[in-house]
Formats: structure tokens, sequence, C-alpha cells
């Protein structure tokens, strides 16, 4: 009996702690007069997490009893959509033992968290988990963060974007489209998986080399072991500092633990290296420096200013430029791969779209006597190729759920399901979440808020007559966030999936591929039931990609 007890009490105080926190919570989520959804656990809850997949069967169960379960991951909104939007309107409460979670796409609300750095924080949670090579421009706040975004604004300069641009159109033109015309949706992935890891490796380190070789000293190339972290970032960033023997751990853990230490290793190799360099060595004269260059040389360039003038340090150690490089990284391999991948199911099922794309990308990209025209003239005018990108990250957004936390008692605009717009006060201690598929499928968005259509975002100037980019009036679309804290690769990745699209559809156009002799109405509608089965890994990604297939066809 003695033993009994003693196994069962720490799961007895386990249940009545969780229990007293989730009533707190509870009682504190009713001062806000918003419809609540209680959670026994959150996706704050680190041992939930690792042991989530065991209890998929709860969203089985009837009468409703395991509808919290779609919320008990990161990124839920993905999967969810808007459906709890419709049912509760733009704003609600998540309320978990952990805490309380205001979830708001009222635009209103959105823009008063994403503006207001200084007052609403990336809290340390989740600020925190890609920093385990160092701090970065995405984990820090305050000074600390100005020091940051000085450092790795200059990096993305225009000269480094036409580097972007020569080297996305160069690797598009190799990706042999012609005859390997057939496509599983799983095989479109791996296809933009592997020209981003080109992109990065050359624009990124300057090294197209690191892709495949691994350099004296090392078991793996520098992008292998790149990929492997980012394929597998969640358990990277869970178990990175863990601290156990090899022989114990399981084989993707093993291999994730040489990647990280090879990769770091990496990183100061090269870091160092282009410390030695002579800034007008670092290339060759009129080629743009690398990421990698420019960060290093705008970093020393702080150092020498420092020395000038007395003050408090403003460059990077070395551990903060390995941070802020994997973090780049990160973001620039799996958003290129996964908006390209949504991106071509969009239009392959919408063969006008592809038409009006291309008639741009004739007059703009392809030159009369078949040359393809550079990023000074091109990038500006195809914004036909922009909006497919607006478009397209409206509908499978990269980021779905981000969070904030007040530093003291903040103002924050919601409304009610009745319509009612309202002030409430937030505390510290109770995180607000910017909804971005619930803003972005809106009925603010019009009836067709839920139909692929890049031509939303394209008005004519009343100035100039030519068309432009426009985000329409009252909706929340805000994919690479908003104010001071706007992502710094924006136009990195705008550039680089203007390129892709412009060199691809210059030559080709896609279509839904029929499976076993079936019309081309039942195709697209099976293929479009693929794509719209979503999840949520680091970027979004198809649920069954092997399911649906396009063709290439050249123009």
């Amino acid at each position: 009996m003695l033993l009994y007890y003693l196994i069962t009490f720490p799961f007895v105080l386990f249940a009545a702690v969780r229990t007293y926190n989730l009533i707190k919570n509870y009682i504190d989520a009713r001062k806000y007069g918003l419809p609540i959804i209680l959670l026994p656990v959150s996706f704050e809850d680190v041992w939930w997490m690792i042991i989530r997949p065991l209890f998929a069967w709860v969203e089985r169960l009837p009468l409703g009893l395991g509808d919290w379960y779609v919320y008990t991951e990161m990124g839920w909104p993905t999967v969810d959509g808007d459906r709890t939007t419709k049912r509760l309107g733009e704003n609600f409460v998540l309320c978990s033992p952990y805490s309380n979670h205001i979830i708001t796409c009222y635009p209103a609300g959105a823009e008063t968290i994403y503006r207001n750095h200084s007052k609403w924080h990336f809290p340390p949670a989740q600020s925190q988990i890609f920093a385990f090579y160092g701090q970065n421009v995405s984990s820090t706040t305050g000074a600390d963060w100005q020091r940051h975004r000085k450092i790795t604004t200059a990096a993305f300069n225009e000269h480094f974007m036409q580097e972007v641009w020569s080297e996305s159109t160069k690797k598009a033109a190799l990706l042999n489209l012609a005859e390997e015309r057939d496509r599983k949706l799983d095989r479109i992935r791996s296809t933009f998986d592997v020209l981003a890891m080109n992109v990065l490796a050359v624009v990124g380190f300057g090294q197209e080399r690191l892709l495949n070789t691994a350099t004296p000293g090392h078991k793996q190339s520098l992008m292998e072991c790149l990929g492997f972290i980012l394929q597998h970032i969640l358990l990277t960033a869970i178990f990175n500092s863990l601290k156990v023997p090899d022989f114990l751990l399981p084989g993707v853990l093993q291999r994730l633990k040489r990647s990280v230490a090879e990769f770091k290793l990496y990183m100061e190799e090269l870091v160092l290296h282009q410390m030695k360099q002579p800034s007008s060595a670092s290339k060759t004269e009129g080629s743009p420096p690398t990421l990698l260059e420019a960060m290093v040389n705008a970093n020393e360039a702080e150092k020498q200013q420092l020395q000038k003038t007395a003050g408090r340090p403003s460059y990077l150690t070395e551990s903060e430029l390995y941070g802020n490089l994997f973090v780049f990284n990160l973001a620039g391999y799996e958003t290129t791969a996964s908006t390209m991948t949504f991106a071509l199911s969009f239009l392959a099922t919408n063969t006008e779209v592809q038409s009006w794309i291309a008639e741009e990308i004739n007059r703009y990209y392809t030159s009369q006597n078949g040359e393809k025209r550079g990023y000074a003239y091109a990038y500006p005018k195809l914004v036909r190729c922009m909006a497919l990108m607006y478009e397209t990250l409206r509908l499978a957004s990269p980021a779905p759920l981000l969070v904030r936390a007040p530093s003291s008692p903040q103002e924050l605009p919601i409304i009610l399901p009745n319509g009612e717009e309202r002030i409430v006060t937030v505390n510290p201690g109770t995180l607000v979440g910017g909804h971005f598929y619930g803003g972005h499928l809106s009925p603010r968005w019009g009836p067709d808020a839920h139909v692929f259509n890049p031509k939303r975002f394209i008005s004519k100037s009343t100035v100039t007559g030519e068309e432009e980019l426009v985000t329409p009036p009252d909706t929340l679309f805000i994919p690479w966030l908003t104010g001071p804290r706007v992502c710094p690769g924006k136009k990195f990745s705008q550039v680089e999936f203007v390129a892709i699209v412009a060199q691809i559809f210059s030559e080709y156009r896609v279509h839904v591929l029929p499976e076993n002799n079936e019309s081309e109405a039942d195709a697209r509608a099976r293929f479009e039931g693929v794509v719209g089965q979503k999840y949520f890994n680091v970027s979004t990604h198809l649920k069954k990609p092997v399911e649906g297939a396009v063709r290439f066809v050249q123009r």
C-alpha cells in the first residue's frame, strides 16, 4: 500500500497543481468578456510537445470531447484555419494551466502588439527556441535588438539583392523541368529545398562547393549539416542542450548532435577566415559581398568606430554572428521551399491566373531577343508575380501564430462577437497571439476570401496608370510582421520568389496531373483537397503530398 501511495502521490500532486492553475487562469480570463476555450495542456508545456503524438486519438472522441486537442500545438492555426473565428469571432481566449492566450485576428489588435515592440515583447520561452548558436535579431529585445538590427540590416542592401536575383534565376533555369516534367508534390518540395540550399550556399557563404563537399576536418558538408538540422529543427531545439552520452541516444539524435557541432565549426572557420581578409580583398571587383561577408565587414567597421568614441559596445560577438547566420539560413530555406510549393500548386488549378502572370513576364522579364532582363529593370515591374506571393502567403502562411507579452499593463483593442469594439487592459503573464489564418480568411476580404485570387492585391495607379501592389483596406495581412521588427529578410524572400517564378513561367506552364483516367474536373477537385490539408513545422507543409502531382509543359 505504501508503494502505491509513493507512486501515485506525484501524479495526484501534479494534477492538483494543474487544476488550481487552470481555475486561477479561468477567473482571470473571464475579465476580458471574450469567449473562452479551456485546455488541459498548452503547446508551452515542453513535456506535452514530446508526448503529444501519442494522444492523436483524442480528436476522435465523441460529443466534441477532444476538440481541445487541435489547440495544443504551436502551429494549430494552420490546421484550424478560420473554423474557430467563424464560431467565436475575431477574439477569444485559450485558457490552460500554463497561461492565458488572447487570440486576435482583429486588425487593430494585431497592429497594436506588433508595432509597439517596446511595450509588447517576444516571450523568452519562444524567442530562445532558435538561439542555440547564439543570440540573434529574432531572440533579442530593447538595446540588444537595436545592436543586432544595425549590423544585420547592413547586409541586406541592393547589391546583395542583385546577387539573390542572379543566383535564383540561374538555379531555377537548372531545374530540369523538361526531362522530369511529372512531379509529385513531395518532389516539388524537395526540388525547392535543394534550390533554396543552392542559393544560400552562394549568396550566404559565397562557396557553392560547400553544398556537397566536406572540407578538411569535417565529415559532412556545410549544407548537409544545415539541411539535416533544418529538417529536424524542433528536435534540435528541444534536445540540443541535452547532455547524454551518444550511445544512449537514438540514431537521429546522434546525427543531429554531430550536425549541430559541425555546422558551428564551419561558421567559426568561415567567420575567422573573413575577419582575416582585408575588406578590399573579400570579393572580386564588382561582385557584391555575401551575407557572411557583409555581416562580418559591418561588424568589424562597428568595432573600429567604437575605438574612436567611448561608449557601450555596439558590435556583435562571434556567437551572435553565428546565431544570426543560422536564423537567416533557417528562414531562407524553409519559407522559400514552402511558398514555392504552394504557389505552384495554386497555379496548377488556375490556368487563367497563369496566363495573367505569363503576360507580365513576357513584357518585363523576357526581352524581344529571348534574353532575360536583370534585377534593376525587371523586379520593380513584376508586381503580378509579387501579388502571387502575397496571395500564396495569405492562404499558406509561414508563421500562423506569433505571440507577444506585455512588459507592463497595456491596452489592447478587441472586438466582441456582437461587433462591439472595446479596449481591455492586458497584464504581464497573459500572452496575445495574432491568428494569421483567421485574419487572412476573414470576411473582411470579401465573399471570395477562401478563393485563390492574386488580383485582389493589384490596383492601377491614379498617377501613372501602371499596375501597383496594394493590400485591401481593413484587412489583416502581415506575413513578415510590421513595424520596427518587420522581418529583416523580407525583401530577400520577395526577390528570390519573384526571380524563380519569372524564370520558370517564362518557359513553362504547370497543370494538375490526372490519375487513372479521371476527368479534368475530378483531378482538380482531388488536387485541391490535397493542397487544403496542411500542417506546421517551422513552415507550412502538405500532409499528403504524394497524393498530388503536377506536369510542367513547355510554352
